[in-house]
């Protein structure tokens, strides 16, 4: 019943696709149109005039005395005409407050009409006669709670004065309506209520009371008041098509949310139909590769996927790994219990980044762009440094462990020493994890190689543990498998095996298992290296660098991730250098004249203006071509790094970013003169400490590298039971370990690891 479920889903998302893509054609092609139609159109008019007619009557002083102690002697008649309704006023003198008015009524006397999404009004009127001109724009609002029957002024009074031009029309906006004072104070209007209102408008009136043409006629002539406005307000189509846009992108995300799990739901389902058609119908098969193409592209999909949340990931994880690394440049200043939070959170962020880099090393295997870098390695070294770190892990089970190489194999090979690390540090780690009792070995053969300056590696890791089924081997290479029990499943991502498979494949073999349940398990794989001429030296240890000599530089960091750039800040003014920050490269570009930086760090993914074309636009100006830019990014691959550089950068760092890796940088771009913090004691108490042979000083340096304190502790103790010689140098050992000084600590196991590489250098010689 599964199939059809299936087909069923996928029938549906398709459906729900193209109604999506309809809805999200219609909302591009509306947008515009309802913009410009609520611009140009989409325009409400209500006009009085003789074409357009309303009930007209006039009022004057006689009958309306409006303020006035006793009636007055003005008089007003209407004439209306085939064009206009005319209002003539002979202006009396008997009262204080001459006037005449037209009014014209609108629809119900209690209702009226609403007005208030009328943006403007324009008065077609002629005035002629003595005076200045001038009429006052009345619009009544009834309104229950103040309204008296009988009374002329029961009706809020809305007005506004206009200046009357000789013979063109006037325009005036609705906002410019104000209520009447006379009317507050008549009415006794509270301040919370004075404000205007025009919902509910009966009467629309022009006033003539100007006393300057006492004694004169005046005449009012109005062809047209029109009132316009939008159907629609601007805010409200914007607020309309916001919220239109922001369900489609809601809708637009759950498809593609919904998409991604069919996607990897029949990814499966295809992948068990393949095998069951390879074990039923060996004749079809055509069909079979063609489906098996279909679910290769299907998790090469999946893949890209991963690959672009993996940089979603890593710009957090960049921030709190950074700012772990700075508090532990000044972790002296912290509790031993503030201390060891410390060490979890870095230690934590160091195990999530190992988390993400797996899923990051699968996806860039499966897409095809997963590149070695061989290098020459002293064989006996390497491995011994990997016994070393693995010894510990089974002592702390109770385990015995083996390491043994065999006769004739050469001293140093060329091989991408990382991965091939990685892939038997992951099969010792799981055969440690999965062994009660007994013994894990780690062997190291020589294989039968035709070829000339070639040697063909047989690596060997065998435990006694639980060990798998027929059904359990066939999955164990399965990204995202993990075949143990529940009760013996310690995190990870299941991704371990399918990485180390397809790092082997690349190195040109292949993993084979042998094991049975309750017997152990026994993986073994066969490589051709080229021999190397020499071994590698070891690699000099760095101080910590605390500022640096000369003028103070000037460096402008550009993240549009607000943490980011606070631990960038936190850093590098620490160090000494003045730091200004922009979120994006229009602001960076906007600095450059103001702050005028002498080195940028440019972060690539950005929203406005991302970090390449910044960079291209900043090497095309005049004087600031030159300008130092770090590229500082969370996608990081050799693509990413490769389009950086066409832009014009002059380095590249992957967040999460190694804090003295990118000091370093900078005072190389620079020219920096570094001065480095004090790394550890130097007196007569070291110069008398006898040194632990070279294996156990290479061991404790991979330890250091990792970060792993508790190890080195527990190492510190071994050297103690080894040798009571060795006392002064593992307390030294203890004691940094203890309060997580992780850069002392680098430092000092350094020093002696280059005392004790000295040390063979002159027997040798």
């Amino acid at each position: 019943m599964r199939i059809p479920i299936e087909t069923n889903m996928t029938h549906w998302l398709s459906r729900s696709t193209r109604i999506g893509y309809l809805l999200v054609i219609l909302l591009v092609l509306a947008t515009p149109v309802l913009l410009a139609w609520q611009h140009y159109g989409m325009t409400r008019t209500l006009e009085i005039s003789r074409q357009h007619p309303y009930p007209a009557v006039v009022t004057d002083d006689r009958i309306m005395p409006r303020g006035n102690p006793a009636p007055g002697n003005s008089v007003a008649s209407l004439n209306v005409t085939q064009d206009a309704y005319i209002l003539r006023c002979r202006m009396g003198a008997a009262a204080r407050y001459p006037n005449c008015a037209i009014q014209f009524l609108m629809g119900d006397p209690v209702k009226g009409i609403d007005m208030s999404r009328y943006d403007t009004v324009t008065l077609d009127v002629r005035y002629t006669g003595h005076g200045r001109h001038v009429l006052k724009l009345h619009l009544l609002n009834y309104e229950p709670e103040f309204y008296a029957p009988g009374q002329w002024d029961a009706q809020r009074f809305n007005e506004v004065l206009i200046d009357i031009p000789p013979r063109s029309a006037v325009t005036i906006p609705m906002h410019a309506l104000r209520t009447a004072d006379w009317w507050h104070f008549a009415r006794q209007i509270p301040l919370s209520k004075s404000y205007v209102r025009v919902d509910h408008v009966t009467a629309v009136e022009l006033q003539a009371d100007d006393v300057s043409a006492t004694g004169h006629t005046v005449t009012v002539e109005v062809r047209k008041i029109e009132f316009r406005g939008k159907w629609i307000s601007r805010t409200t189509l914007l607020n309309w098509l916001m919220a239109a846009w922001i369900a489609c992108g809601m809708l637009s995300l759950s498809l593609g949310l919904l998409h991604f799990r069919s996607g990897l739901q029949a990814s499966k389902t295809r992948l068990e139909q393949l095998a069951a058609i390879d074990r039923e119908r060996k004749e079809a098969a055509a069909a079979r590769e063609a489906a098996l193409a279909e679910a290769v592209a299907l998790a090469r999909q999946r893949s890209q996927f991963l690959a672009q949340m993996s940089h979603e990931l890593r710009t957090p994880l960049n921030a709190i790994i950074g700012y772990a690394q700075l508090l532990r440049r000044d972790c002296h200043d912290l509790t031993e219990r503030q201390s060891a939070g410390l060490a979890t959170i870095h230690e934590s962020g160091q195990h999530l980044l190992t988390l993400i880099n797996d899923i990051l090393d699968l996806a860039r295997v499966e897409a095809g762009k997963m590149v070695l870098h061989p290098a020459a390695v002293h064989l006996d070294t390497f491995v011994q440094v990997l016994a070393n770190i693995m010894r510990v892990k089974a002592e702390e089970k109770g385990l015995a462990f083996g390491c043994e190489l065999a006769p004739g194999l050469p001293s140093a090979v060329t091989v991408d020493e990382t991965r091939l690390r990685q892939v038997l540090l992951n099969l010792l780690g799981n055969a440690v994890k999965f062994t009660d009792s007994g013994k894990v070995s780690l062997r190291v053969l020589p294989a039968p190689c035709d070829a000339q300056d070639m040697a063909r590696l047989r690596f060997e890791v065998a435990d006694s543990g639980i060990g798998m089924s027929a059904h359990q081997l066939a999955r164990i290479f399965q990204p995202f498998e993990q075949v143990a029990t529940a009760q013996r499943r310690e995190g990870g991502t299941g991704l371990g095996l399918a990485i180390s498979q397809q790092l082997v494949r690349l190195m040109g073999g292949h993993i084979d298992v042998v094991s049975a349940p309750g017997k152990g398990s026994t993986f073994s794989f066969e490589i051709d290296v080229p021999v190397a001429a020499a071994a590698p030296s070891a690699a000099a240890a760095h101080d910590t660098l605390v500022g640096y000599e000369g003028e103070r530089k000037r460096l402008l960091v550009v993240d549009d991730v607000p943490q980011n750039r606070a631990v960038m800040l936190d850093l590098l003014q620490e160090t000494g250098f003045i730091v200004a920050a922009a979120s994006n490269g229009l602001e960076c570009l906007v600095l450059l004249d103001s702050f005028k930086p002498d080195l940028i760090l440019m972060d690539v993914m950005m929203p406005v203006m991302d970090g390449n074309e910044t960079t291209r636009q900043i090497r095309h100006m005049p004087g600031r071509g030159d300008i130092p830019i770090i590229a500082v990014t969370a996608s990081a691959s050799a693509d990413d790094e490769r389009k950086s550089r066409d832009a014009g950068a002059n380095a590249f760092l992957a967040k999460p970013v190694d804090h003295d890796l990118l000091l370093r940088t900078i005072g190389d771009l620079l020219a920096l003169q570094w001065v480095t913090g004090q790394t550890a004691p130097e007196g007569s108490e070291e110069a008398a400490m006898a040194i632990p042979p070279a294996d156990e000083i290479e061991a404790l340096w991979q330890l250091a590298q990792i970060g792993n304190m508790r190890q080195i502790r527990e190492r510190a103790a071994h050297l103690r039971g080894l040798d009571p010689a060795y006392a002064p140098f593992a307390h030294r050992l203890d004691t940094l370990a203890q309060g997580y000084h992780t850069k002392q600590l680098v430092a000092f196991v350094a020093r002696f690891r280059t005392d004790a590489e000295n040390v063979l250098d002159d027997r040798s010689v």
